[in-house]
């Protein structure tokens, strides 16, 4: 899954955001049904939170580490091909401090469900997945607008900080993007349906590793 670290290093250093006391990023691991023969998506494989940016790349070496048969597509018990899967980070900050909040409302809510008798046991082995959810659900700020052109065609848009090259097209990705650049983002997603733009997540796929079978890299946006 992590075919180059140079790219992923350069990734780091150019595009992530220094993150605060009470920071972290979010990372997610997916299948997806159009990349290989599974029976449906996965939107959560597998979940990495992200510290700090120094230790990124040294956390994805280890969390990518996957081998066939790692993962196994539940209504059909086969192993969930290599080719299926992709990585992606949410550039936007998510804070701890507000997750907590969050994550205590279920907490007692299953608390009291499950005193009162109304709720399936079951459910607390989940809690590490609600926590995540909580905590991707907690933006601190958001430092970063990422276009998502499904599509192998380059845009005539505001000249971006970062152009990654994925399966289907290309991410092109902007750093504090002001107001105005943000309305031509806008209008440039609702002319073409194959361009989104993201902001309160800012998810993209990570340079320098495997989506769908094919090298995610970078573009120099100078070169575009």
């Amino acid at each position: 899954m992590l075919w180059s670290e140079e790219e992923v290093e350069k990734f780091i250093e150019e595009v992530v955001p220094d993150l605060e006391k009470d920071e972290v990023l979010c990372v997610t691991l997916v299948a997806r049904k159009k990349y290989a023969n599974i029976s449906r998506s996965v939107e959560l494989l597998d979940k990495l939170i992200i510290k700090n940016k120094q230790s990124m790349l040294r956390k994805l070496r280890k969390f990518l580490r996957i081998e066939e048969g790692d993962y196994i597509d539940h209504k059909t018990g086969k192993p969930i091909p290599l080719k299926a899967l992709a990585v992606y980070v949410d550039l936007c900050p998510k804070s701890c401090l507000k997750a907590i909040t969050l994550w205590m409302k279920t907490a007692m809510e299953w608390q009291y469900q499950a005193i009162a008798g109304t709720l399936d046991l079951e459910i607390f082995k989940k809690l590490d997945t609600k926590w995540f959810s909580s905590v991707h659900k907690s933006n601190s700020r958001k430092p970063v607008a990422v276009v998502d052109v499904d599509k192998k065609y380059l845009l005539n848009a505001p000249h971006p900080d970062w152009i990654t090259e994925t399966r289907g097209g290309y991410h092109l990705i902007y750093k504090e993007p002001s107001k105005e650049t943000m309305r031509q983002l806008y209008l440039l997603s609702e002319r073409y349906d194959f361009v989104e733009l993201f902001r309160n997540q800012a998810r993209t796929v990570i340079p320098g590793t495997i989506q769908g079978g094919f090298k995610v890299r970078r573009i120099d946006p100078n070169d575009s």
